[in-house]
């Protein structure tokens, strides 16, 4: 065991991504009474459970013979995973994919002590049982047809990569595009808020935002709404397409939350929700 050479991991990987998109899907399905492609990518693949599995075995390659040491290595390893994996999404998209922020003794969301202990036993189950059918039919395999099959994994994994960021970079365009729609009109209010002899006031208030406070009152409405109806015009001609994006992602993934545009993010998913209503 583990004397395996780089097509044989990666044909773990491909097998494990699966196996974890079946599990994942059929929960995920269950607990929203309806079926859900769970994931990130479109195909039947979810990597972290492929690069978790692969961790796992690497990490308890020294400890194989202690189940204790196994569970704790194969715990560690695969946290570590899903904690930089949930914060480095998160960063990149302003979305959290998954969110454990309201289970039990949880670090910022991204990982908690019932998945870590899951991951343990998860490490445990792989090497005792689970992966010894994998192993031997992965080594039955010829070289060349192995290859063959990697290769072509790999070319579908990198497509489905891009395809899928893009869907992410979409639905992270249309939130900040629908922010700056909200953002300049509650700045509008505030202006035509200000009575006409509140000078001073109205002066300080421009100050303390950045804007310039020499201009009149109904300059600086003008130039706002010409400001917002521009956003306004952005969001509008959005494609189509880039909505469907949006759509798709969030549909895959319909526990994911946004912290850093919370209202926003909200308020896309229920308009996404009334227009599968209307179909």
């Amino acid at each position: 065991m583990f004397a395996y050479n780089l097509w044989q991991w990666i044909a773990f990987f491909i097998i494990y991504c699966l196996i974890g998109w079946i599990g994942e899907s059929l929960y995920v399905s269950w607990e929203h009474r309806k079926w859900v492609n769970r994931g990130f990518l479109h195909g039947p693949f979810l990597p972290i459970y492929g690069f978790g599995a692969v961790i796992i075995l690497i990490s308890t390659i020294p400890v194989r013979n202690n189940y204790f040491l196994i569970f704790l290595f194969g715990m560690l390893g695969a946290t570590l995973l899903e904690y930089f994996t949930g914060w480095a999404m998160e960063q990149i998209f302003h979305v959290k994919y998954w969110d454990y922020t309201y289970d039990f003794c949880n670090l910022h969301g991204y990982i908690c002590l019932g998945c870590s202990l899951t991951w343990g036993v998860c490490a445990l189950l792989l090497t005792g049982l689970v992966h010894t059918p994998i192993e031997k039919l992965v080594l039955s395999l010829p070289a060349v047809p192995l290859m063959v099959i990697d290769i072509i994994f790999a070319v579908y994994f990198i497509w489905d990569m891009i395809t899928s960021a893009q869907e992410a970079f979409d639905l992270k365009k249309i939130i900040l595009e629908n922010e700056e729609v909200q953002r300049l009109q509650k700045r509008l209010d505030v202006i035509h808020a200000f009575a006409e002899d509140d000078k001073t006031k109205f002066q300080d208030y421009l100050k303390e935002k950045g804007l310039e406070f020499n201009k009149s009152k109904e300059e600086l409405t003008e130039e706002f709404q010409n400001r917002l109806q521009a956003a306004r015009d952005r969001v509008d001609h959005r494609s189509q397409k880039m909505r469907k994006h949006a759509t798709r992602i969030l549909s895959r993934n319909p526990g994911s939350v946004s912290f850093k545009h919370k209202a926003e993010f909200e308020s896309i998913k229920e308009r996404i929700n009334e227009l599968r209503k209307t179909k």
